[in-house]
């Protein structure tokens, strides 16, 4: 059974709520399927315990729907940073932490004098070898420094503080501001804001992708991965089907979404010899496996056909490697609407523009999947006088879109 409590040991535990009600919004309970019907109530309690000043319901019949609404234009900070906050520890953890916080005041140990104290000092009694990982832990994170006297190694608490840091750089306090708003780890920043004591009244986004922050710890683990040239393995949910699936290949890039602000992981499938792509949100958990010798052969490869990609699609797996062709012609009055051409160059990516006339421009692209440009080319409806493609399946969707819309509006008809 499940039991409620503000608090989280596992943040994938919250994760898919939090997004399904910030995307999706106004679930009911009998929307998720998955998990026990209290599974879901403890979630949407601590959810809108988080988030109480987000959370809107309205009722459907005799049912409740549930919804987080956030208008990034009127607030200072991201408020799912929350989630990131509500961990929980043991007791004896937080024992542990401020006893060597205590013990270490003012003073240099090693592992069993410290050990010793606590009993001596605090009655309390820790293994050895959980005090020894506890200070290794402290140490990587910079809470302490370490260092060996003779075959032993010593601990003491570091002199680096935060009040200290800002008050010495006055101006940091604002760059800590600005990137606690920034993708990706903008967390880190709000951490640093609450020890600081430091409120952000300065910044604000018009359009802030915050609901990516959730993927952030995955994002931390694929880039580890990365910069040691690792392989991994991803577990993943099919966004669209659920289905789960795991994934062993080789990390080379991150692709943000400058339109949605969704992160895509660019990986190499070894025993497929083939490029593919990842929606961070759907992976679940990241395993870091071994050293790959042949990385930065696959980077090199990735970064000889990136110029093919519009999206981060690189075309059915079937007949990967192959080009798809378009090219369409748009009409320009050149007298008042330089700004189309522009634009025309600015976001086509890596095609090409040409004159052919006076007023009619062509644009010529060659990816792997022109599926991907087809919202882009509708921008231009109503100025394109020439369309083709060498995929069919987009060619034949574009003209059909083109005559839903004459049968709708009555084309040239009167």
């Amino acid at each position: 059974m499940a039991v409620y409590s503000e608090l989280i040991k596992n943040f994938n535990k919250v994760r898919d709520y939090v997004r399904d009600f910030y995307i999706f919004g106004f679930r009911t309970r009998e929307d998720y399927n998955t998990k026990s019907k209290r599974t879901y109530d403890n979630e949407k309690r601590r959810i809108e315990s988080w988030l109480s000043d987000y959370v809107h319901t309205e009722l459907s019949g005799h049912k409740k729907r549930v919804a987080v609404k956030i208008d990034c234009s009127r607030i200072y900070q991201n408020p799912l940073y929350k989630c990131y906050k509500s961990a929980t520890y043991t007791e004896n953890d937080i024992k542990l932490h401020f006893i060597l916080m205590d013990i270490l005041e003012n003073r240099e140990m090693t592992v069993p004098e410290i050990t010793d104290m606590i009993v001596s000092k605090y009655g309390m009694v820790f293994d050895l070898q959980t005090v020894r990982l506890k200070l290794k832990e402290y140490a990587e994170e910079g809470l302490l420094l370490q260092r060996k006297v003779g075959k032993a190694t010593a601990f003491r608490k570091s002199d680096i503080y935060i009040d200290d840091i800002i008050s010495s750089y006055p101006m940091l306090s604002d760059m800590i501001t600005f990137f606690s708003e920034e993708m990706p780890f903008g967390v880190v920043g709000s951490f640093i804001m609450d020890k600081g004591d430091i409120a952000n009244s300065i910044f604000t986004r018009k359009h802030a992708y915050m609901v990516h922050t959730l993927d952030d710890e995955m994002l931390l683990e694929i880039l580890s991965a990365m910069g040691e040239k690792r392989v991994v393995t991803l577990s993943c949910v099919s966004v669209k089907k659920g289905n789960k699936l795991n994934i062993t290949a080789i990390p080379l890039k991150i692709h943000s979404s400058v339109q949605t602000g969704r992160n895509y992981l660019i990986m190499y499938y070894e025993s497929q010899k083939r490029l593919f792509s990842v929606r961070l949100d759907s992976v679940k958990s990241v395993n870091i496996g071994e050293k790959c010798e042949k990385y930065d052969k696959y980077y090199e490869y990735y970064e000889n056909n990136k110029c093919r990609l519009w999206g981060t699609s690189f075309g059915n797996k079937r007949i990967y490697g192959q080009k798809e062709k378009v090219h369409i012609e748009i009409l320009i009055d050149e007298n008042t609407e330089g700004f189309i051409l522009k634009r025309l160059e600015r976001e086509g990516r890596n095609g090409r523009v040409t004159k052919i006339e006076e007023g009619r421009y062509a644009y010529d692209a060659e990816v792997f999947d022109a599926n991907e440009m087809s919202p882009w080319i509708k921008t231009f409806i109503g100025r394109i006088a020439v369309f083709d493609t060498t995929n069919n399946e987009l060619k034949e969707r574009f003209f059909n879109d083109i005559q839903q819309l004459y049968d709708m509006y009555g084309g040239d008809e009167g």
